[in-house]
């Protein structure tokens, strides 16, 4: 934008210059004396033609000797301010990113006037703008919230610290009205103790389910050991997921933390090692 302002102002000046001068030329030969000095004497063809022509022939002679005006090198001299410029992007305090240490990069020296030519940013879902780490918080399994607490998943409402007498089961209460008095309610409970295993059984086959749809890839150096994808001499290690989308990849890794470990992709086969069974689908 400023080069366009620059480059309007300098035509508008020698617009008005080659305007001024064709008039001035015609104001100082109005007198005889220098209409045809002796050193240049009009040609029969000069006399005889169009004033308007002539005008217009003279206007544009001053337009040519005044063409400097517009300087060609202002490209280089933009350019090299635009380079110059550059490294105060660099420079910028409020881009400069402690955690890695890094200042601002610029690849190129338009990058200054690119920027400036922005005035909306849009972003989707995927996390654009943002670091799109995704973490695993909780679940929902057959109507039951579930939390992840030190590598397990736990019902909402009771702890790893609790004795494993009050874990035997899941107490659920379904409460509703059966007296419309104005000022109160009463309220019928029916309470229904559900067994853990019941509950194992679900939690599995959810856990199962979100290992094998999916599209997270395994590190190739963890599935070339000899001992199994979730082995190294002997010694078990977490394994490393790459994923295109990130949301698929924190739901893997908070299924393998709690017993349903993705192991790897064996021809048209996915393997799954459950709750330390090496399963195959």
């Amino acid at each position: 934008r400023s080069m366009n302002s620059f480059l309007i102002i300098y035509l508008i000046i020698l617009l008005f210059e080659a305007v001024l001068s064709t008039i001035l030329k015609y104001a100082w030969q109005a007198e005889e004396k220098w209409d045809e000095p002796w050193y240049n004497e009009k040609t029969e063809h000069e006399r005889n033609s169009s004033k308007i022509l002539r005008f217009i022939s003279d206007f544009l002679a001053f337009l040519v000797l005044y063409n400097f005006i517009i300087p060609i090198s202002l490209y280089v001299t933009v350019e090299m301010q635009k380079f110059l410029g550059s490294f105060f992007i660099g420079w910028d305090l409020d881009l400069y990113h402690e955690e890695t240490n890094q200042r601002a990069q610029v690849n190129t020296s338009d990058l200054n006037e690119e920027l400036g030519q922005v005035e909306y940013v849009f972003t989707d879902k995927t996390g654009t703008l943002t670091e799109n780490e995704m973490q695993f918080r909780e679940c929902s399994i057959n109507g039951i919230k579930y939390q992840e607490v030190n590598g397990k998943l736990t019902p909402e409402g009771f702890s790893e610290d609790s004795p494993d007498g009050n874990r035997h089961g899941l107490v659920r209460f379904f409460g509703f009205p059966i007296n419309n008095h104005p000022r109160w309610k009463v309220f019928y409970f029916r309470v229904i103790f559900l067994h853990k295993s019941e509950f194992l059984n679900k939690e599995e086959l959810f856990l199962k389910a979100v290992c094998l749809c999916h599209t997270v890839q395994i590190n190739a150096d963890q599935t070339d050991g000899a001992d199994g994808p979730w082995q190294a001499n002997g010694i078990t290690s977490p394994l490393e997921y790459y994923a295109s989308s990130p949301d698929e990849k924190a739901l893997v890794e908070a299924a393998s933390r709690v017993g349903v470990v993705f192991t790897g992709i064996s021809g048209d086969s996915m393997e799954v090692k459950s709750l330390g069974k090496p399963e195959r689908y």
